[in-house]
């Protein structure tokens, strides 16, 4: 690693984020998007479960904000080692974009092929068994 790279990964400025890197990721934004979009559908569709949600999602907002807080202080200590944990996290994502093209893809695309490659296998084994069935009878 160049000294300047390294310093940069050090102070916490890495131009990366892993976690960013990874929420755009056409499979898992595709995912995140269907996920919200059902959520969303089951509060409009179910009143009571709305209630029961907007409840969760105050406690929810409320004890992230507390975390936060509280955390501040432990983060900013750690902040060199976080840096170089992002660095490595990224480079083990580049191999792994590079190793499962499928991560490129959104979700109902890849369900879509998934079901193709399933059932042409399944309609040929159906017709050699019917085929088979028809020469026994």
């Amino acid at each position: 690693m160049t000294a300047k790279k390294n310093e940069a990964v050090q102070n916490g400025s890495a131009k990366e984020n892993v976690l960013q890197r990874v929420l755009q990721l056409p499979v898992v934004s595709s995912t995140c998007e269907s996920l919200q979009r059902t959520y969303t559908s089951t509060k409009e569709a179910h009143p009571l479960m709305a209630s029961v949600c907007e409840v969760y999602e105050r406690g929810v907002q409320g004890a992230s904000a507390l975390a936060v807080r509280s955390m501040e202080p432990v983060v900013r200590r750690l902040e060199p080692q976080f840096a170089v944990a992002n660095n490595l996290a990224c480079r083990g994502l580049d191999h792994l974009e590079e190793k499962i093209p499928a991560l490129q893809y959104p979700v109902d695309k890849l369900a879509s092929e998934l079901k193709d490659s399933i059932s042409t296998p399944l309609q040929s084994a159906k017709s050699t068994i019917g085929n088979s069935m028809d020469k026994i009878m």
